[in-house]
């Protein structure tokens, strides 16, 4: 069996990350990121023949054609195609342009989109032939094991097919509970070296250390996708999984990719305790919430090379995060900020703007927030409806849509929500606002001056950034 993994490539010149929950354009201060959901899955069918995977962000002045062409050469059986909410319209025409090429391959869809829409992805999207709907590596792999059988898939946990002019859904998909059985990306699949982090310009690769979220964000689709509750991999895989990419691929630069690194406090002290004990001269940045971080965990997380900390700010008033099930206070914001500060680690913070209860006033005090709290970088988002999340039910029930495309649910781009608190032109404004009054102060263009001095090839990024900032204005 011949599978072929394609990310598709550039749509009318915008590359995309689909990797999870994180589904935006890569239009403004971000990294593309490795696809490493497609690269699990390219390791599972690497078990049934000849595999190719291809990354149209990164591949040299691949378009459409050049995709279908390649897809073409290889003479697949099964096609996956990675897919996002922001970049559907331009992944549907991908899978449908590589059906018409390749009419005998099976064009499989997974991610956020078909996990959140179930029958309705399909319905959205005519030339896949099937859907998987919540973690895709074990639907997946029993979906080739169908095929290389001869078997119908239909029937599939987690599977949606075509029947009849209709779509057939099989019963939802248990969680993955031991992560340990899942195998490493196909990182040789990968053309590494095109995938930079922003503030070094140096190669990274993801590595999941965790899935779920136990919190109950209204806004948030990790729970959805991934669960309520945390899943681990072992110290030992984790661990296994970083010497492998400093070994076979040369990489030290890392994102532990998970919701809230220090959610486990222990096992985040081991990790960095073990990378000390090692050696390993690596960086890596992560993720977690701003009321689960303490001195000594940040310490021990300075020490063992962690260079970046991302923290989801939201707002800075206390009744948009109460309202938006945060479970933080204001103040647990300011305190992981100052804490970080001190051990010498950098910050990026994440405001979402048109949260239900937003109004002018609040808008006003969460931008002064933001320019006061002494972050390093940041990113601004207007709250997305999602479906399946709190937020997208309650929108949906008094009203708030103003669109039903569904390339407009995205975090990155316009707001598609109307509260009747602050009209969703005034939701753009805001984060427009706050992005250009960060990133253009003194004290901040002089560090990134610094910074592209001693990181040349991210000039190139700096000017993409700034003349995204100025289509803003």
């Amino acid at each position: 069996m011949r599978t072929l993994l394609v990310n598709p490539p550039p749509i009318e010149g915008e590359r995309f990350i689909r990797e999870g929950r994180c589904m935006q354009s890569v239009n403004s201060w971000a990294a593309i990121w490795p696809p490493l959901t497609l690269g699990i899955l390219a390791s599972l069918a690497r078990a049934r023949g000849d595999v190719d995977l291809f990354d149209g962000n990164v591949e040299d002045g691949y378009d459409l054609d050049r995709t279908v062409e390649r897809a073409v050469a290889f003479e697949p059986d099964v096609i996956v195609v990675n897919t996002s909410f922001p970049s559907i319209e331009g992944d549907a025409a991908c899978a449908a342009a590589l059906k018409a090429a390749c009419p005998e391959a099976t064009i499989v869809g997974f991610g956020v989109f078909f996990t959140l829409l179930d029958q309705k992805a399909l319905e959205a999207c005519p030339a896949f032939d099937v859907g998987i709907s919540g973690e895709p590596e074990r639907t997946f792999d029993e979906f080739l094991d169908r095929l290389a059988r001869g078997e119908d898939p239909e029937g599939l946990a987690g599977l949606m097919t075509r029947k009849g002019g209709g779509v057939v859904s099989g019963p939802t998909r248990a969680f993955v509970e031991d992560l340990d059985t899942l195998p490493f990306a196909a990182r040789d699949l990968f053309r590494n070296e095109g995938y930079t982090l922003p503030h070094n310009g140096r190669p990274f690769t993801l590595v999941n250390v965790s899935r779920g979220c136990p919190y109950p964000c209204i806004y948030c689709i990790a729970p959805v996708y991934y669960g309520p509750r945390i899943r681990r991999h072992s110290l030992d895989y984790v661990l296994r999984e970083i010497e492998h990419c400093q070994r076979e691929h040369g990489l030290d630069q890392f994102l532990f990719w998970e919701e809230i690194f220090t959610l486990d406090r222990e096992f985040g002290a081991a990790l960095c305790d073990a990378i000390v004990e090692r050696g390993w001269k690596i960086s890596w940045a992560t993720t977690t919430r701003a009321d689960r971080v303490d001195l000594e965990i940040l310490k021990k997380m300075k020490a063992a090379g962690c260079d970046l900390l991302g923290l989801g700010i939201e707002s800075g008033v206390q009744e948009i995060l109460d309202a938006a099930k945060k479970r933080e206070t204001v103040a647990d914001l300011e305190q992981a900020v100052v804490l970080c500060r001190h051990v010498g680690l950098r910050t990026m913070g994440h405001f979402i703007f048109g949260l239900p209860g937003e109004t002018e006033e609040t808008v006003r005090r969460t931008i002064d927030f933001g320019l006061r709290l002494g972050l390093d970088y940041m990113q601004c988002y207007a709250a997305v409806p999602y479906p399946k999340t709190e937020l997208g039910k309650l929108a949906r029930a008094s009203g708030w849509l103003r669109s039903d495309r569904w390339m407009d649910f995205d975090f990155g781009g316009r707001s598609i929500m109307d509260t009747g608190s602050l009209p969703p032109e005034k939701v753009d404004a805001a984060r427009e606002e706050l992005f250009r009054r960060f990133y253009l102060r003194p004290g901040t263009m002089l560090r990134q001056a610094g910074l592209l001095a001693r990181h040349p090839r991210q000039v190139v990024q700096a000017l993409s950034f700034l003349r995204w900032m100025r289509t803003k204005a």
